[in-house]
């Protein structure tokens, strides 16, 4: 027999769709005489049905619609609904054959709304009824329980924040992969652009490898840290609408959310990003969990961006290599001010990605690139330069890849863009050259978008 094909799936899904939310006094008894009165007759109930969100619905029209009432009932029964504030009433003047007449009409109050969508079938609903309803319910209820806030002793801000973070957790717990194509370390940032003019946008080097990576199609777990605030939740929420897994991200009110001030766009390396130097605050991860080392192993690849070098050992001593792609694209304080755990990380490596820069801080230290980073473990180097990139592969000849022209205007996660298509194209099979130089082309190309977060351009 065959499975279900995707519009019975769509619809079996769509029924597990529950919009529905009773919203009750705090009295007990004037919970009591709530219910009971709006349950008195089953004529309130049909008054509701007749309802839609927010058209109006006149006195005359609902005695026409259910005819097979009394006027006396329904008008009893209308005021019911008035006096438990689901409707609310206007009241104007129309003229009807040169007569002035008082016209009674009713609209749904927002309680009211709530009680409508009660008393229907999912399915009769409008998908701009249900989109809204899901979207006005927190409106709503924030808006009951704020006044119990300050009672409660909870500050409006944490309020918020813990809202907000508890929802970002249950949503990202729901949307969880069986399988994972990649693994991602990193970190969340706010990027901040001062020139051209004053604007904001979702940054994180790590951030931007998992959202390109699975916009190209990659199952892709984002492994992280970010603050448990309204800026924090609404960063994971981005990377959830990418379709990247979050769920093993934590929201912490220790961690100091990035914030990096960007003066010009084509230069990234003159970045400046906020961070306290307390390391508990580092918005990356610093425990490895069972369920961490678990959804590595599960990977096809793993990447490892900027974060605490030690942390990474102990992960990469845990995950099996067998048939892994392990990417490591280091901070340049890594090397500078963590060589000796670096060195270490080598033995596990499949790809090292470095930069200009960071080849420079190597060689500094008395390394040969790439040659002491082969007798290390290392499979594949490659670093990247303004202009193209280099591959060194063990075994073969150097090849310099140039990058194609362009009207660039912001290369800021232009490197994020490498690192993700290159992953992309060797899990699919590439060969290393044609994936470094397919990532080349992405990433010089990336540059032509205004914000930091890079979506896929279309290839060549």
């Amino acid at each position: 027999m065959q499975g279900l094909s995707l519009m019975d799936t769509q619809t079996s899904a769509f029924k597990e769709l529950h919009p529905y939310v009773v919203l009750l006094p705090t009295d007990i008894n004037e919970k009591i005489r709530y219910i009971t009165t709006l349950l008195s007759s089953p004529v309130t109930i049909e008054i509701l049905r007749l309802f839609e969100w927010d058209r109006e619905v006149c006195q005359k029209e609902i005695i026409t619609s259910l005819s097979q009432h009394s006027n006396k009932t329904i008008i009893s029964s209308i005021r019911k609904l008035l006096s438990l504030n689901l409707l609310e009433e206007a009241e104007r003047v129309e003229v009807r054959a040169n007569r002035r007449v008082r016209v009674k009409c009713y609209k749904l109050t927002d309680t009211g709304k709530w009680y409508n969508v009660l008393f229907k079938d999912v399915s009769e609903l409008d998908s701009n009824v249900i989109k809204e309803a899901v979207t006005s319910l927190p409106v709503i209820f924030m808006a009951k329980i704020l006044p119990f806030s300050e009672h409660l002793k909870i500050g409006f801000a944490d309020f918020i924040n813990q809202v907000m973070s508890n929802a970002i957790k249950n949503v990202a717990k729901s949307k969880r992969y069986r399988g994972y194509d990649l693994a991602v370390f990193g970190s969340l940032a706010l990027d901040v652009y001062l020139k051209p003019e004053i604007r904001m946008s979702s940054g994180g080097s790590g951030a931007n490898v998992a959202a390109l990576a699975s916009n190209l199609g990659l199952k892709t777990c984002f492994i992280s840290r970010t603050a448990a605030n309204i800026i924090g939740a609404h960063l994971l929420a981005e990377l959830i609408s990418e379709g990247v897994d979050v769920s093993l991200t934590e929201l912490d009110q220790e961690v100091d959310l990035p914030l990096c001030i960007i003066r010009e766009p084509l230069k990234p390396w003159r970045i400046k990003c906020r961070l306290r130097a307390d390391q508990r605050s580092l918005p990356v991860v610093q425990r490895i969990s069972d369920e961490v080392v678990q959804v590595c192993n599960d990977s096809r690849s793993v990447y490892l961006g900027e974060g605490i070098c030690r942390t990474y050992l102990e992960l990469l001593g845990k995950i099996s290599k067998d048939d892994k792609m392990i990417v490591f694209r280091p901070h340049e304080v890594t090397l500078e001010q963590h060589f000796e755990e670096f060195m270490s990380t080598l033995q596990y490596l499949t790809v090292l990605i470095l930069s200009e820069k960071k080849e420079r801080v190597l060689r500094r230290k008395g390394l040969r690139v790439p040659g002491d980073l082969f007798k290390e473990g290392v499979e594949i180097v490659v670093t990247r330069k303004a202009e193209g990139a280099t591959l060194y592969v063990r075994g073969r000849e150097p090849v310099t890849y140039a990058a194609p022209q362009v009207s660039a205007i912001n290369a800021v996660g232009a490197g994020g863009v490498f690192a993700a298509s290159l992953i992309y194209y060797l899990l699919r099979g590439a060969r290393a050259e044609e994936a470094v130089r397919k990532a080349v082309h992405l990433s010089s190309l990336s540059t032509t978008q205004l914000s930091s977060r890079k979506r896929p351009i279309e290839s060549e």
